[in-house]
């Protein structure tokens, strides 16, 4: 059928077929902007991130940005045939360029992370992005094929030079995207990989003692979130006053990437980093940042959310340090010379696939045991190895694991590990692992990072909190005759979502951030208290009387916790860039790390419990 419209023979008469073409081509114009200005700026914007991120784009995204490219090209074609005046083609011009300006400029806003300010990103990014509005649109005008290459090519230019200044730091807490300038990370990378490559000890430090190496649990941080791993110490005696006595800053030094937060025995602070293809776990002096040892492993874990490194934190216990790196490798290594004394890889044991996040867990040493958690999927839940051999003794669950870490805790006189899985918190027996209660608490993607807390409130009640809306609840764990389990929830609500962070409790009250917020929620009831202070996805611990906040941009905030309200003590500019690793505080010594750079601040301490405002 002949596609032009009769105009003589038209039964609604040529005026009426001039108004239906010139519907027909404002109709095509609109629907191929939409298409233009809501799928290809986020198909565009994607694709270069998660390329950037992971060295390849995701097959469903590139194939929205065809298909979207595609129903652009095919709506607006030869869109300038008719009585369209050079003029209104002009305008049509100006306003799709703006508009997609406008458009591109409003995506950064939203899904740009604060590593580099937006307005540099914006300078590179924006030409970078007209390459694709082009493919799309240069077949609306009877243009020649090679003016349009001639138009292409430095549009190409531009991506170029985009991917040249800038690189992708993984995601922050509100799934916002950290760029990053591509040099200054990779020098970063390649010095700590230099260092790797001399396997150096430093000279100063000399090989630690044998009593350097005892846990002294009133001081000492041996392990993940502390003695007890509930991120509270009450023997610490920090004094409120950081003006009249500032933090003094020790040293600062870079450090590879990864999660892990610091353990500290003595003068010795252990951390696990990726440096280069290596995954390593790391010795460092603690008053002075020198390098004791170093154990490396040939282990290069990714993930396009959390980006590189082991996420664990290693435990120091009788000399030895246990350390689980991202992809499973347990490591149990002399905590004087970082000489490996026996290894086993946790998932490959279990026949287990790992998953997205990777391994997370720190390790639990009880007794003669190190207790770890696969987390791969079609693996158990917890597995022992006898902490003296490497020899596995035994395993239960089956629930996969997810970032949080087991922990010990005596509920109704039973002696059992507290692990918080991906669909919730279960108690298992601490002699052989079996499940002996549990109680569903999950989100919708499946993601708990938040320790539980035992004996909230009561000796036999347990407080769990997540994120991504889902919230807490305060469970009440009841033992019955013919050794019956079960838990019910006293109460529960969304109004403490803290995603990352592990909650404290002090008094009657429970303290964390929700989604980034500090919050204070009454532990009885969990009605709201308040929400005040945004500090991110970031940290926090308990010390006697006072919370330190580390904040997911790199402040570390001292605050008092009270149920009026937030009170804010003093502040520390600790970090630049994204924190989500905890702090860890040994006596005065403030350790605070991230994937870049760790520092140790010497914080003021008061000599007596006499901590008051």
């Amino acid at each position: 059928m002949n596609s032009k419209v009769n105009e003589a023979t038209c039964p609604l008469g040529p005026d009426s077929a001039s108004r239906a073409k010139s519907f027909l081509r404002v109709a095509r114009l609109l629907a191929a902007w939409a298409v233009t200005l809501v799928a290809l700026p986020v198909a565009w914007g994607r694709t270069l991130v998660v390329w950037m991120l992971v060295g390849r784009p995701e097959n469903w995204v590139v194939a929205l940005l065809v298909v979207s490219v595609a129903i652009v090209v095919a709506l607006s074609f030869r869109l300038d045939r008719g009585a369209v005046s050079s003029r209104e083609r002009r305008l049509a011009g100006i306003g799709l360029c703006g508009t997609w300006i406008a458009a591109n400029v409003a995506t950064l806003s939203f899904a740009g992370g604060s590593l580099v300010p937006r307005a540099f990103v914006a300078a590179a990014y924006l030409p970078a992005s007209f390459l694709v509005l082009w493919v799309a649109w240069m077949f609306a005008c009877p243009w020649r094929w090679s003016t349009r290459a001639a138009v292409a090519a430095p549009l190409g230019g531009f991506v170029g030079v985009f991917l040249a200044l800038f690189t992708v730091r993984g995601l922050s807490g509100d799934s916002h995207v950290n760029f990053a300038w591509r040099g200054w990370w990779s020098t970063t990378d390649e010095r700590l990989t230099s260092d790797l490559a001399a396997a150096r000890r430093a000279d100063a430090a000399g090989e630690p003692s044998a009593n350097e190496l005892r846990t002294d649990l009133d001081r000492d941080f041996p392990q993940f979130l502390g003695p007890l791993r509930n991120a509270v110490l009450p023997h610490a005696r920090l004094a409120r006053d950081w003006k009249s006595r500032p933090p003094r800053e020790l040293w600062r030094r870079p450090v590879g990437a990864g999660w892990s937060s610091f353990a500290v025995v003595g003068d010795l602070a252990f951390t696990q980093e990726q440096r280069g293809r290596q995954e390593c776990v790391v010795c460092y002096r603690l008053e002075t940042g020198d390098e004791v040892w170093i154990h490396a492993d040939a282990v290069n874990f990714t993930s396009s959310l959390g980006g590189p490194g082991p996420r664990a934190t290693p435990t120091v216990h009788d000399g030895r340090v246990f350390a689980v790196g991202a992809t499973g490798l347990v490591n149990c290594l002399d905590g004087a010379t970082g000489r490996r004394l026996w290894s086993a890889n946790i998932l490959n044991d279990h026949e287990a696939a790992n998953i997205a996040h990777g391994v997370c867990a720190s390790p639990l040493v009880l007794d003669d045991f190190v207790v770890v958690c696969p987390t791969g999927s079609g693996g158990p839940s917890l597995v022992a190895y006898d902490a003296r051999t490497g020899r596995r003794a035994w395993q239960g669950g089956t629930d996969t694991a997810s970032y949080s870490s087991p922990l010990i805790a005596e509920l109704d006189g039973v002696r059992q590990i507290l692990l918080f899985g991906s669909s919730g918190v279960a108690g298992h027996d601490a002699t052989d692992g079996r499940v002996l209660w549990s109680f569903p608490w999950t989100n919708s993607v499946q993601t708990n990072c938040s320790q539980p807390i035992p004996h909230a409130g009561g000796a036999d009640r347990v407080f769990i909190a997540t994120g991504y809306d889902k919230g807490c609840a305060l469970l009440q764990v009841e033992h019955s005759s013919g050794d019956t389990w079960s838990a019910r929830p006293l109460w529960s609500n969304n109004r403490l979502k803290t995603k990352f962070c592990t909650p404290v409790i002090v008094g009657d009250y429970v303290y964390g951030l929700d989604d980034g917020i500090f919050a204070c929620r009454d532990l009885a009831t969990g009605t709201r208290g308040w929400k005040n202070g945004r500090f991110g996805h970031g940290q926090i611990l308990l010390a006697g009387d006072l919370v330190i906040v580390q904040t997911e941009a790199g402040d570390v905030v001292l605050v008092a916790p009270d149920p009026a309200g937030l009170k804010e003590l003093g502040r520390l500019r600790a970090l630049s860039s994204k924190t989500w690793n905890n702090p860890a505080l040994a006596g005065p010594y403030l350790l605070v790390r991230n994937d870049q750079e760790a520092v140790c601040f010497e914080l003021p301490i008061v000599a007596d419990s006499a901590n008051t405002d």
